[in-house]
């Protein structure tokens, strides 16, 4: 479908739904694994007050790896993708934890790539909102439908992958249901559910859109890495060669050069205003998912903290108020307050020796 066809399908709050269930009214019998980027989506489902909501089910739908929803005013039978499920639902554990297995969704013009999503309790609707992904940041700070959402939206790498090696990454879901009472958790911004919610009922899907097996496992939570975590591959801005930097995407010899010029990088605010100088704000956030500047535990700004996966404002400028710290340990220590165990274990890769 052409974009200016979408946007003006963006713009209506309400479309005539279709009465036939489109494309996917079964799952097939036997497995076949979606083409993309296998992702893991998971966190928990929690009223403003903290309390895990119990039962909660949440539902997602999104594009496939070609931009394409499976919807009747979206996208013909003939271009869906036969191996791919494009909606599904989680519901919540004791502990309030939902996950899903998918594929990160294919560009869909003149959106940035997000994910659509609906947390409800006994049949009522609690929130209705959209994911989106960190490396996306300047496309979706662009996107009229994000708005001002603020953090609440992005999802976050945590480090860990699951037993297949696929990235999990975490968004934490949080609804006012506690009253008048005070709130220690702001709730989630809402979103707009847009023209293409799904005219199937899901409950006849479970929560791994990567297959379309009738007997899928359940996908539960990866809450700790039991193997090694995931490897870190990214490259030191201060320390890494010309031969390693042009094996970053979209990088030549004249941005090796650039890279090189403006060390020593002390903050990934450095390296953005710097290499903005040249290429856009959406190539610099694409360079910045094969590169890092080093951690110093008392020195390094919120944004240079945020490197670490799963960090966000609120616990970079907690961490930066404790400070100092004694070594890069003690940090460490301190960090756990934050991450799981895998996670510190993968934000030592950061850290810049000699703290």
């Amino acid at each position: 479908m052409k974009a200016v066809s979408r946007v003006l399908l963006i713009l209506l709050l309400a479309l005539p739904i279709a009465a036939v269930i489109f494309a996917q009214d079964t799952p097939a019998a036997d497995e076949v694994l979606a083409a993309g980027d296998a992702l893991i989506i998971q966190g928990q489902v929690l009223d403003s007050d903290g309390t895990p909501l119990v039962g909660a089910v949440v539902e997602i739908w999104q594009t496939d790896v070609n931009g394409n929803y499976n919807h009747p005013n979206d996208s013909a039978a003939s271009d869906l993708l036969v191996d791919f499920q494009y909606f599904g639902t989680s519901t919540t554990d004791a502990d309030g934890n939902y996950a899903f297995r998918t594929v990160k969704p294919g560009l869909y013009e003149p959106r940035a790539p997000h994910m659509h999503v609906k947390v409800k309790l006994d049949g009522e609707t609690l929130l209705t909102t959209q994911f989106y992904f960190p490396e996306d940041r300047a496309a979706v700070e662009a996107d009229g439908v994000f708005g001002n959402a603020g953090e609440s939206l992005f999802l976050q790498h945590t480090g860990l992958t699951d037993a297949e090696g696929t990235p999990v990454l975490t968004d934490n879901l949080v609804v006012d249901r506690n009253g008048s009472a005070a709130n220690t958790l702001t709730p989630t911004a809402a979103q707009t559910e847009g023209p293409y919610y799904p005219v199937v009922d899901f409950s006849g899907y479970d929560n791994n859109l990567t297959s379309t097996a009738a007997d899928d496992t359940v996908i539960t939570p990866v809450l700790e890495q039991t193997e090694t975590a995931a490897a870190f591959t990214l490259l030191d801005l201060n320390s890494a060669t010309g031969d390693q930097f042009l094996t970053v995407p979209d990088v030549g010899s004249r941005m090796v050069r650039e890279f090189m010029e403006y060390r020593p990088y002390i903050s990934i605010v450095q390296f953005r205003r710097e290499i903005g100088k040249y290429v856009d704000a959406a190539q610099v956030a694409a360079y910045e998912q094969y590169v890092y500047v080093p951690v110093d535990v008392n020195q390094s700004d919120a944004e240079t903290l945020k490197q670490i996966p799963g960090l966000d404002d609120a616990a970079a400028n907690a961490l930066i108020a404790a400070r100092p710290f004694d070594s890069n340990e003690a940090f460490l220590t301190a960090l756990s307050a934050y991450l799981s165990p895998a996670q510190v274990a993968y934000a030592q890769n950061y850290l810049a020796a000699g703290a």
